[in-house]
C-alpha cells in the first residue's frame, strides 16, 4: 500500500455510442439523482432503505465505461494493485476490479467520487476479493482508513524478511488509523481490551493459554499476509538480491548505490511488483519498527 496522487478523472466515461459525459458531470448528476431517490423513499415511508440505496448506486456506477476508468486508474497506480502491489496484468483475469475504497453498501454517496475509486487485483482471497462490502475500519463507530490521496501508507507499513507486512510501531499515527490498518493487513485479536496482531498473538498465546477463551478474533479485511502473497514478496526480494549481485559482482553496493537503485524503481512509470518491500530491502529497513513479539511470531 502506498500513497497516491489522483489529479484528473477521465474526460469521458460514457460507453461507445452514447453521448460523451465527463466524470465530474456524471458524479454531479448521480448525487442529484441520489437525493431525489432518498426523498422518494422517505415519502413512501421506507424506514431502512440501505439495500435499495446500494442497488441504486451500483446501477448508476455500472453505467460508466469501466475500460476508460481502468486506463486512468492504472496510470495513477503505476499498474499495481492499490492494496497488495501485485502487477495488475498478472491478476489472472483480463481486467482488474474497479474498487470502491469506501464500499457502496456503506457509503453510496461516494459511488462516483474519484478519490474513492482504485484498481484492485482479481485475487479472491486478498484485497477486494477478501474485503467485499466491509469497511476499512476497526470498529463500526470508527472512521474509515484515509484514502491513499490523504496518507502515505508506505510510511506506516513495514516488512520483514519473510515477506510479512505489519504496521510500524515507530511511526506516529492516530490510534483509529493504526488499528484499522492492522486489521486490514492481518487477523487481529482483542484480549483484555487490547488489540493484538496475529504474529504477536502466536508468540504470546502459550504464556496466556488459560485465558485464551476471552480473546475475540477479528478476521483480516484485506488479508495482506496470505501465505501466497508472502511467498510472492519473498520472490521479489530474491530477484532484487540477484539483480544487485549481478550489478556488483565483485563487491557490495554502497549506500548511495542502493539508494540510486531504489530511486530508479520508484521513478518508473510502471512500478515493479511489490516495490515497497524491494525498496525497504535496498534501504536496509526490513524489520524496522517491528515489535520483538512480532518478530518472534514469524
Amino acid at each position: 500500500m502506498r500513497g497516491l496522487s489522483k489529479p484528473w478523472p477521465p474526460g469521458n466515461v460514457s460507453p461507445d455510442g452514447q453521448e460523451p459525459r465527463r466524470f465530474v458531470d456524471a458524479e454531479r448528476e448521480y448525487l442529484t439523482a441520489l437525493t431525489e431517490f432518498d426523498r422518494a423513499r422517505r415519502a413512501a415511508g421506507v424506514e431502512d432503505d440501505r439495500p435499495d440505496r446500494t442497488r441504486f448506486s451500483r446501477t448508476e456506477f455500472d453505467r460508466l465505461d469501466k475500460g476508460r476508468l481502468r486506463e486512468v486508474l492504472s496510470g495513477e497506480q503505476a499498474s499495481l494493485c492499490v492494496y497488495c502491489e501485485r502487477r495488475l496484468s498478472e491478476s489472472g483475469r483480463t481486467a482488474p476490479t474497479v474498487e470502491h475504497w469506501r464500499p457502496l453498501s456503506g457509503a453510496p454517496e461516494y459511488a462516483l467520487h474519484w478519490r474513492n475509486l482504485y484498481l484492485s487485483c482479481a485475487a479472491t482471497d486478498t484485497c477486494d476479493g477478501a474485503k467485499g462490502d466491509r469497511r476499512l475500519r476497526w470498529d463500526d463507530a470508527d472512521p474509515d482508513l484515509p484514502w491513499p490521496t490523504e496518507l502515505d501508507y508506505e510510511r506506516l507499513v513495514g516488512f520483514d524478511g519473510d515477506g510479512r507486512m505489519y504496521v510500524r510501531g515507530d511511526v506516529n499515527v492516530d490510534e483509529a488509523t493504526r488499528k484499522a490498518l492492522a486489521r486490514a493487513i492481518d487477523d487481529m485479536y482483542v484480549w483484555n481490551d487490547a488489540p493484538i496482531d496475529e504474529a504477536t498473538w502466536r508468540a504470546l498465546a502459550p504464556a496466556i493459554d488459560d485465558h485464551r477463551h476471552g480473546a475475540e478474533r477479528r478476521r483480516a479485511i484485506l488479508n495482506l499476509n496470505a501465505p501466497k502473497l508472502m511467498e510472492e514478496r519473498r520472490a521479489a526480494l530474491d530477484s532484487e538480491r540477484t539483480r544487485m549481485e549481478k550489478d556488483f559482482e565483485n563487491r557490495r553496493a554502497t549506500r548511495d548505490e542502493r539508494e540510486k537503485r531504489a530511486a530508479r524503481l520508484l521513478g518508473s512509470d510502471r512500478l515493479p511488483a511489490f516495490v515497497s518491500i524491494r525498496v525497504a530491502w535496498l534501504r536496509k529497513k526490513l524489520g524496522q519498527g517491528q515489535s520483538r513479539d512480532q518478530g518472534q511470531g514469524r
